[in-house]
């Protein structure tokens, strides 16, 4: 009884956030980011064009991890951290990824001499680790979430400041650390410094995060029953048509996302025709990067005109042509790239944080459970990204006959090749992300909206 009496009081508990909180939120995503974006963007390049291993036999290996230990770890870390929020407040869990993360992010890139199947194990037992670590804060990071904000709009205007650090995430892993590497002397040795310079970012991120976020996210936790440890909870969560409907959706945009920024690198040496990619990549992200920065505001009063579905579709649909033209231009001046980064980023921040908003919506209405809805979404991502960053990629560019020995020996590629690359690049990302949004528009008429 007193523990019911609890849960029914701790809304009126939590009143609105001030400037420093979401400030202090949002800042944790900055780690979120780079440990999100490092593999995708930059390890399966590293692996194929510096280490030389095949672009399958890489992909793959980055793949299974995510699969294996990406969802068993946020799925354990998710119902742990229901389990015991009442006694270790879910801020508590960004302290374990902070003092772990520079062990895992160095270590990804020290893969030793050796045969494809030795260089394979090394990234798949690393890999593994990097899983559990980013496990250890993505997952509690974002259930925080629906426990500081009460109501809908806050959670909009929370996930918007989130938006604004993942710009600056974005910033890092995808424009300072491919300029660390050539600023290290490119190569392998290039690689392992920019990781270390990185895992301090990351750490500083979420040890700034903890601090930021104070006491007020403690005393919302702990306002709510604890919950039983239940793994059949997990099944449950896709019982609910509401979240099943945004998983599905989002899974598709992220696999198709994941695509997208994985084979950037290859579409700007190959389709495009650019030596310099690893300098062109760094403008090329600050664009995007200033799109998701100024359009936070648009989408937030969108999402109140005309309602998050509608937001949620509209950014799909700007973000899809945005990289179907990429694809027609891609001969074009490089001044073209950086306003076409700069439309996909508007889109890609116009889905990412309505969802991002609507998951919360769909978690405050079942708070003991909110670090598994947090746990499925953060293992969608994770998956999902990886599914379409490394393992598709990797069987299209193998499937159309990228050859990574002429890629190490600086060496054009086939015909065939170059086209896997377009695909890959600018067609597969965007029909996904339109067939996600045609499910969120079948739930905006099938289902009334959450909240």
């Amino acid at each position: 009884m007193e523990a019911a009496a609890l849960a029914a009081s701790a809304p009126s508990e939590r009143t609105r956030l001030t400037l420093g909180g979401q400030v202090g939120y949002g800042v944790g995503q900055i780690a979120g980011q780079i440990f999100r974006d490092i593999p995708s963007l930059l390890l399966l390049f590293f692996l194929t064009n510096v280490v030389g291993m095949d672009v399958a036999l890489a992909g793959a290996a980055i793949f299974l991890p995510k699969l294996v230990f990406g969802v068993g770890s946020d799925f354990a870390v998710g119902m742990l951290s229901d389990r015991l929020k009442g006694r270790v407040p879910r801020r508590y869990w960004l302290l374990v990824g902070a003092v772990l993360a520079p062990l895992a992010l160095t270590l990804l890139f020290r893969v030793p001499d050796g045969d494809n199947a030795q260089r394979a194990a090394w990234v798949i037992v690393t890999f593994s680790l990097y899983m559990v670590v980013f496990a250890t804060f993505s997952v509690p990071y974002l259930a925080i979430a629906g426990e500081l904000a009460s109501n809908e709009r806050q959670r909009t205007v929370l996930m918007a400041w989130r938006l604004v650090f993942t710009a600056v995430g974005v910033l890092t892993a995808g424009a300072v650390a491919p300029a660390l590497v050539e600023q290290f002397g490119g190569g392998a040795d290039g690689y392992r410094q920019m990781a270390v310079v990185l895992s301090v970012i990351a750490s500083a991120s979420l040890l700034l995060a903890f601090f930021g976020i104070g006491r007020k996210a403690d005393g919302a936790q702990g306002a709510f029953a604890t919950p039983p440890l239940r793994f059949g909870a997990m099944a449950g969560l896709f019982a609910q048509r509401r979240f099943a409907s945004l998983f599905a959706a989002n899974f598709l945009q992220l696999t198709g996302s994941g695509m997208g920024y994985a084979t950037m690198l290859y579409f700007l040496t190959y389709q495009s025709g650019r030596a310099d990619a690893l300098q062109v990549i760094g403008v090329i992200i600050l664009s995007a990067c200033a799109g998701i920065i100024a359009a936070q505001p648009f989408w937030v009063w969108a999402a109140g005109r005309f309602g998050k579905p509608r937001a949620f579709i509209a950014g799909s649909v700007i973000y899809a042509l945005s990289y179907m033209v990429w694809l027609l231009l891609a001969d074009q001046p490089i001044w073209v790239a950086y306003l076409l980064a700069f439309t996909a980023a508007i889109g890609n921040s116009g889905w990412t944080v309505i969802g991002f908003s609507m998951l919360a919506d769909i978690a405050a209405d079942d708070a003991d459970h909110s670090g598994l809805y947090s746990a499925a979404w953060i293992a969608a991502d994770k998956i999902a990204f990886a599914l379409g960053g490394t393992l598709l990629t990797g069987l299209v560019l193998s499937a159309f006959g990228f050859d990574a020995a002429r890629a190490v020996a600086g060496l054009p590629q086939s015909e065939s090749a170059v086209l896997g690359v377009g695909l890959a690049f600018g067609l597969i990302p965007p029909v996904l992300t339109l067939i996600g949004a045609a499910i969120i528009g079948i739930w905006a008429r099938k289902y009334p909206p959450v909240g």
